[in-house]
């Protein structure tokens, strides 16, 4: 007789590895993903540009150019800036947008009209600040013959009403659409697994979702006329288009909707998955969210017309996910399903309200930091409308704790009894969530509203008066009395801060080209006070630029030294009042 043992099957002998490990590095990879797409492209703030030269020169006689050059200290949006040129007869002769010639990304162009009268032609330009104030200038150049100038042509920075109703709404709707969007999404990760079968739930998620698509291509549309003070028809304009890319605000507004492809990938997966009640994958799918939804909150402060600071980019992500979880929160409390019902009570409004004490301390402290940048002239006056608006979430929350855990443990033992609680507590849910609502909105709007049209009309502007309006570069001809030695420096001397002198330097030979064969210093000096060195450094190819701390106010003389390279020198002077 022959038996035969049994084997188990090869199956039940085989560990699987442990999936944990194995999600917590997939999820740690699409958080990686969605901050590597954000730093890759966001744009780095530019400042706002000083003109530092221009072809031809400030009361320069030429010929007859073909060009109008205007060269800046940094790379300007070109499609956003405005020049208009009056002939000497009067007549203004320049109506399309300039660009940059031969992709000269610091130099804007217009071409000369095909008519050119003799005598003092007029240039005037502005560009939109990195607070959107606008920056401006004029000067004068005669062609063959000198003439007096018959004025300085006007250019209108009054937004358009359209534009600007547009713009600003649609930069609030983006804004409210990417907090909802953060917060439903955090709500079905780690308050309410099973939300995400629910088809109330994932229309929210899907609504906010494309809301903000929409909203910021709107934004992304609209902002070059809102910019540019053009009307709403330009708004497809191809050279104010490309203004809008090439501008800090526009490449942050791409780089929204670039880092919402990765997350688009991802609430597709967490859409798609099996819900799970474990604790611990709640929480890391929760965590998850926050990192992705963070990298996302970053582009609301890139896109800010300021220029952003790390403290003030973190705080203002804080607020942006905490306004979101709490008010998504409130909503989808209220309108979970009746079947949900022991989930409401038993599981979703505990892990709620744990949620809710965390988000009104971060509102707290959030608001806290805006007053106190508020009280030291840091903040714009629009910002305690903000504060109010989460001051009245971080109420309305406390109020949601209180409220819920009194309701949330019926006191009746009937089965009407218990659905009437939660009807109210679904009320009170709603209505708290709709005031919340409403108070962040309206917020909002006012903190987006700017409280003036124009720069030089606004009670407190942030741009400094000197970058405003700008004077037009001094062209000083100089001749070392070598070979070669002769060109011309265009000279800025522009003061930033009260005992702060900025140089900029510009060094270019008898053609207009720029030359980096010769040598310049600076130095400032005054009757019977020591001399003040400027030390110039290289920027680009025959610029420099350089900064001086002046120890007092009065009339200086700045002494610009040109340096050949055989050794011959000469010296350039001209009178500086610093106030």
């Amino acid at each position: 007789m022959i038996t035969l043992e049994q084997r188990p099957p090869k199956s039940a002998s085989i560990r699987l590895p442990p999936v944990r490990p194995r999600r917590l590095v997939a999820l740690l990879l699409m958080v990686a993903v969605c901050w590597g797409v954000l730093l890759a492209t966001t744009p780095s703030p530019a400042g706002d540009p000083v003109l530092r030269t221009t072809s031809p020169g400030s009361t320069e006689t030429v010929k007859s150019p073909d060009q109008i050059q205007l060269t800046f200290d940094r790379p300007v949006p070109a499609g956003l800036a405005t020049i208009r040129v009056l002939n000497p007869p009067g007549e203004q002769v320049v109506f399309e947008r300039p660009v940059h010639p031969d992709g000269r990304e610091d130099t804007i162009a217009v071409p000369m009209p095909m008519t050119r009268y003799e005598g003092s032609w007029t240039v005037a330009w502005t560009l939109p600040s990195s607070g959107l104030e606008p920056l401006g200038g004029s000067f004068t150049f005669d062609v063959s013959s000198s003439i007096d100038p018959v004025g300085v042509p006007a250019i209108e920075t009054v937004h358009d009403p359209t534009v600007t109703a547009v713009h600003l709404t649609a930069r609030v709707a983006a804004a409210l659409a990417m907090a909802v969007l953060i917060g439903s999404t955090f709500f079905v990760a780690a308050i309410w697994p099973s939300g995400a079968r629910n088809r109330t739930t994932r229309r929210v998620i899907k609504g906010a979702w494309a809301s903000l698509v929409v909203a910021t291509a709107v934004t992304l549309l609209s902002f070059g006329p809102y910019a540019a003070w053009a009307p709403l028809r330009d708004a497809f304009d191809a050279r104010l288009l490309s203004g809008t890319f090439e501008s800090g605000i526009g490449g942050a507004l791409l780089a929204r909707l670039a880092v919402l492809i990765p997350i688009t990938v991802g609430l597709a997966q967490l859409l798609s998955m099996p819900p799970v009640e474990d604790r611990e994958e709640r929480w890391l799918r929760g965590a998850a969210v926050l990192g992705c939804g963070s990298a996302l909150a970053a582009t609301w402060a890139f896109a800010a017309p300021s220029t952003p600071q790390p403290l003030t980019v973190a705080v203002d992500v804080v607020l942006v996910i905490a306004v979101g979880l709490g008010i998504s929160g409130l909503f989808l409390l209220a309108l979970m399903p009746r079947e949900a019902d022991r989930f409401l009570l038993g599981m979703v409004f505990p892990r709620f309200a744990l949620l809710a004490v965390v988000c009104t301390g971060l509102l707290v402290i959030a608001g806290a930091w805006h007053l106190r940048r508020q009280l030291h002239g840091a903040d714009a006056g629009g910002r305690w409308w903000l504060m109010g608006g989460v001051l009245a979430l971080a109420l309305t929350l406390a109020v949601v704790i209180v409220l819920g855990r009194r309701r949330a443990h019926p006191r009746f033992s009937s089965r009407e009894a218990q659905r009437a609680q939660l009807r109210r507590l679904r009320t009170t849910f709603l209505a708290l969530g709709g005031f919340a609502a409403l108070a962040l909105g309206a917020a909002a709007v006012l903190v987006t509203i700017q409280p003036a049209q124009t720069a030089h009309a606004a009670a407190n502007p942030t741009t400094a008066p000197a970058l405003r309006d700008q004077v037009a570069p001094t062209r000083l001809e100089f001749d070392t009395g070598a070979t070669g030695g002769t060109g011309s420096i265009d000279l800025v001397v522009l003061p930033i801060a009260r005992d702060r002198l900025d140089t900029l330097v510009t060094v270019r030979d008898e053609s207009g080209r720029a030359r980096d064969d010769l040598t310049v210093t600076a130095v400032f000096t005054a009757d019977g006070r020591p001399p003040v060195p400027v030390s110039l450094a290289h920027r680009a190819a025959g610029y420099a630029a350089g900064e001086a701390n002046m120890p007092s106010a009065g009339r200086w003389q700045l002494a610009l030294t040109v340096a050949a390279p055989d050794g011959s020198k000469q010296t350039l002077t001209q009178l500086v009042d610093v106030r």
